[in-house]
């Protein structure tokens, strides 16, 4: 614990230079045409993050494979299993340009669009090769009636989403965790170590009126294969039922609760079929009043992942499921956040941790598998707006723990600059 504080109240000086100045707040969806019924508006998000990584490198194991590790090989230092690493990344969330159609058709139907196309990482794609990591990440468009809506495209997926709300208190413009190292891609926030990652699928979407401050939404998703799972007879549900209430003007509380179910097979056999059926409970809930925002949460499911829905980092050790008899492993996450911003000077701090449950299939192999057993994270992220840009500053402290006992801690230290419309 010590060495923790130690490290936090490192990382919190380095913060320390966000400059206090009177922003006015940043402009979000500009409307370019809005003429009879028909409107098109623009909306994005450009940053830029320097990222220092230090830290212990991949711990040595006499049981095989660690399964579920940070992607970090070639840049560990085999002297002493250090690992030490500059990036410049895009952030939690990424570098994006967005378009949206609306139709106004009458006082009770429009549509509202949104297609999002965002740079993988802004460290992609050196030189002249043609391939930039670009993702069309939002292709969506929703049908508005008195009696709910209908949402329908690809869109951020409703399981995982309560975490997100928690998440973004801290790193709507910050890094956190790079997810992997070496690998460009949009950063994790705090994700991998309590919150998920809800991800970007095809649906179709009910979302109900809200009544009496409740809403209700149900999903038809797109299924998630495992790698060995890849039989998907029946696509994935996820549901939502959250509440929100106004105290105040300038207080209000947000609860959520989410779940998802889906039923994989795999081919055991020539003539038998293995059956699993994943699935996650998760609950958050967030309180603003005033300046001041709080929240937090907590899940659990089977065949999930420290990250995403069927995590399988490495198809030959995933960590959604065990190896040897194809069982899905148990999981359990909690995160939290607290808040506080004064004229758009924020300071945000918190943590999260996640634990997974061996199952006898992975303890039959004790020199093959050593399975994370848990994994921490402790944060304090500073941003400071000035109209539409947003800076940053941050520290994170990393703890991994596998099941044999082999340990990694990490530190990861960043500013970065966004610009938001």
């Amino acid at each position: 614990m010590s060495r923790f504080v130690s490290s936090l109240r490192w990382g919190t000086a380095l913060a320390l230079f966000v400059a206090l100045m009177s922003p006015t707040r940043a402009h979000a969806e500009i409307t370019i045409y809005d003429r009879d019924g028909w409107s098109f508006y623009t909306k994005g998000f450009v940053a830029a993050h320097y990222q220092l990584m230090l830290g212990d490198a991949t711990p040595p194991t006499t049981h095989g494979v660690l399964v579920e590790q940070q992607d970090q090989s070639s840049s560990q230092d085999p002297r002493d299993n250090s690992i030490l690493l500059s990036r410049v990344r895009s952030g939690f969330i990424g570098t994006q340009i967005g378009f949206g159609m609306n139709r106004h058709i009458n006082d009770d139907l429009n549509v509202t669009s949104l297609l999002a196309v965002n740079l993988a990482d802004v460290s992609s794609g050196r030189g002249q090769d043609p391939i930039k990591g670009v993702d069309f990440r939002e292709a969506w468009a929703s049908l508005s009636t008195p009696f709910g809506s209908l949402k329908f495209g690809r869109m951020f997926s409703i399981f995982g989403s309560a975490s997100a709300q928690v998440t973004v208190l801290a790193y709507r413009y910050g890094v956190g965790n790079p997810c992997f190292a070496e690998t460009t891609t949009i950063a994790c926030g705090s994700v991998g170590a309590g919150p998920l990652y809800a991800g970007f699928d095809a649906q179709l979407r009910y979302i109900s009126p809200r009544l009496a401050g409740l809403e209700f939404q149900l999903s038809v998703s797109d299924p998630v294969r495992g790698t060995d799972y890849t039989l998907t007879p029946l696509p994935r549900l996820d549901a939502e039922l959250n509440y929100e209430h106004e105290f105040s003007p300038s207080t209000n509380l947000r609860v959520t609760g989410q779940g998802t179910g889906e039923l994989l097979e795999r081919l055991k056999s020539a003539t038998e079929l293995q059956k699993a059926t994943v699935w996650g409970v998760m609950g958050s809930a967030v309180l603003n009043a005033g300046d001041l925002s709080v929240g937090g949460g907590g899940w659990t499911g089977e065949g999930i992942g420290a990250r995403v829905i069927m995590e399988a980092q490495d198809a030959a050790s995933p960590i959604a499921y065990d190896k040897t008899n194809y069982e899905l492993r148990l999981f359990r996450g909690f995160f939290g956040n607290v808040a506080y911003d004064y004229h758009g000077s924020a300071v945000a701090v918190g943590g999260g941790v996640v634990f997974v449950r061996s199952t006898p299939g992975d303890l039959a192999n004790p020199n093959q598998f050593s399975v994370l057993a848990q994994q921490a994270e402790g944060h304090i992220v500073f941003t400071q707006r000035i109209d539409a840009v947003v800076l940053t500053a941050e520290y994170m402290r990393w703890m991994a723990q596998w099941y044999y006992g082999e340990k990694q801690d990490l530190n990861f230290t960043g500013v970065g600059a966004n610009y938001v419309w």
